[in-house]
């Protein structure tokens, strides 16, 4: 999942307009969000919901609670920059890697799966079009669809 464009007050349900915030308020955001939006707490399938997940919950508290990111953070979104600084440099919670090859890939739809911990057989996708958009990296970060793992997919573009 892409960082960029996100505004990290209301990742964590704060008022965008209000820029000085107390760390104690933010703080008890930062927890609220996390409890609210917590994989476990979640129901599968609900339709049209897209709740943030926590690696991104944790990187909005990161950048709102150290005041170089913060400040980088509010010029970007008053300039309206796409990408958030820091947002490349994410932590994501549980994180393996494999080659692509250690994927199962289904031939008539083209997409890579893997299983995952937590029990899901499909857990990790990966389209070739993720691929396409990858290429120059040589890898790609996919999450879970069924809890909050995440998953390095190291790859090469063959001759062919």
């Amino acid at each position: 999942m892409s960082e960029a464009g996100l505004d990290y007050y209301k990742v964590l349900g704060l008022d965008a307009t209000q820029r000085a915030i107390r760390p104690a308020d933010l703080k008890a955001a930062y927890k609220r969000s996390l409890l609210a939006h917590h994989p476990d707490k979640q129901r599968p399938g609900r339709p049209g919901h897209s709740a943030p997940s926590i690696d991104t919950i944790a990187l909005a508290y990161k950048i709102l609670s150290t005041p170089d990111l913060k400040s980088a953070f509010d010029l970007s979104l008053s300039q309206g920059h796409d990408a958030p600084p820091g947002s490349d440099k994410v932590f994501h919670t549980g994180l393996d890697t494999v080659d692509l090859d250690d994927l199962d890939l289904d031939e008539t739809s083209g997409i890579w799966t893997r299983s995952c911990r937590c029990g899901d057989d499909k857990g990790f996708r990966v389209t070739e079009s993720e691929l396409e958009r990858n290429v120059e990296d040589g890898e790609l970060i996919t999450g879970c669809r069924g809890c909050s793992l995440w998953l390095r997919v190291l790859f090469g573009v063959g001759d062919g």
